[in-house]
């Protein structure tokens, strides 16, 4: 089977960052695959590439979407001839659509959509991304087949008119195999971030976006350190230097238990030495990698309640209200007084349940059925 997958960037995302483990986990089949990136080339292209996947772009400017790169795009897959074309994110599967209707019918591959975003409320969203996903859930009915990585998500798009005729859930999946307890990532991350020894190590894996709120994070922390808990939040990904969490910390006085490591190839080395991960996302989550992965590392995991992360951690972790920093910190404070033997038994019951429901394994046959069904139906 030919697959092309059409994507909005090849820049550092879940999405991104999925389509990659996919891939991976394809081996020798990855050669059938192709990706056709909107915008010129991010750090994840080259990893896909080294796969023995083309990757490939049109040339776009973030949020544009031409004619001109259209009819490159219908060129494309004229010539490529795939059996199924997989649109990823709300652009990428716009073009996608579009790409596919200037061919003739009988030219047309099945398309499947993937949604990896949650829409809590579309208001939220930026107005060029607010118009293309209601494009979308006009042009839904459609499309042979859309898939959701969180229930959550799938409900909200369809409040907003997706169709729900022809959906699947497909889960985002771990490697297991890349994220696991490491007892010598603890001593590794408190140099890497000048962490004084003793201190609990609370961390979070995100860009900077005011969707993470980690803002909330960080006046967490500070409640946290007011009451008496040694504790250090860590903060990993791209745009926190400088960014209005950094100015949170140095306003609460609390800038030394504050550490900034930015955006590295190597996270599955550091993950594992957070004593507790704290995910503070305000909206927008669907079903988040980061907290997988850090289940998988078998690191206790509080998390707010949005999208899928309450049914990902289970009885694995702590879930609360999103943007109460101060129930943040009262759930994390259960954690710590629990003491170092709870929180380990928790970590590995959390790695069980990644392990279990969310492979890389089953990811690959849920897409190849989603193929074959959009195969089977198709418009």
């Amino acid at each position: 089977m030919k697959v092309i997958h059409v994507v909005t960037t090849t820049d550092v995302g879940g999405a991104q960052i999925m389509l990659l483990r996919y891939l991976s986990a394809l081996k020798d089949d990855a050669q059938s695959h192709s990706v056709i990136s909107l915008v010129p080339p991010g750090s994840v292209a080259s990893q896909i590439e080294a796969l023995g996947v083309e990757v490939v772009d049109l040339g776009l400017r973030p949020g544009r979407i031409t004619l001109g790169a259209l009819w490159r795009l219908r060129r494309m897959l004229r010539d490529a001839r795939p059996d199924v074309v997989h649109g990823w994110m709300y652009h990428g599967c716009l073009a996608a659509w579009a790409g596919l209707k200037l061919l003739p019918k009988r030219q047309r591959a099945a398309q499947v959509w993937a949604v990896h975003h949650s829409l809590q409320d579309i208001n939220n969203e930026k107005r060029s991304t607010q118009m293309v996903v209601r494009m979308m859930a006009t042009l839904s009915r459609k499309v042979e087949l859309i898939t959701y990585c969180s229930m959550v998500s799938q409900q909200q798009h369809e409040a907003i008119g997706f169709c729900p005729d022809r959906v699947e859930l497909i889960a985002n999946a771990v490697d297991t195999e890349v994220f696991k307890p490491d007892p010598n990532a603890r001593a590794r991350l408190s140099e890497i971030a000048s962490i004084p020894e003793g201190r609990l190590i609370i961390g979070n894996v995100a860009r900077s976006h005011p969707m993470k709120d980690h803002v909330a994070m960080v006046k967490a922390t500070a409640q946290l350190a007011e009451a008496g808990h040694d504790v250090h939040a860590v903060l990993v990904g791209e745009g926190h230097r400088g960014s209005l969490a950094e100015q949170t910390a140095q306003d609460l006085n609390i800038q030394d238990r504050v550490s900034i490591i930015d955006t590295r190839p190597d996270i599955h080395r550091i993950v594992p030495g957070f004593d507790i991960f704290l995910l503070s996302s305000a909206w927008g989550e669907a079903f988040p990698l980061a907290v997988s992965e850090a289940m998988a590392a078998e690191v206790p995991c509080v998390v707010t309640d949005v999208g899928d992360c309450a049914a990902l951690v289970g009885d694995t972790g702590r879930v609360v209200p999103p943007a109460q920093p101060e129930k943040q910190a009262l759930a994390v404070a259960e954690l710590i007084d629990e003491g170092p033997v709870a929180r380990a038994t928790l970590g590995k019951l959390a790695r069980e349940r990644v392990t279990k429901n969310f492979s890389t394994g089953i990811y690959v046959d849920r897409h190849y059925a989603a193929y074959d069904r959009a195969l089977s139906v198709k418009i």
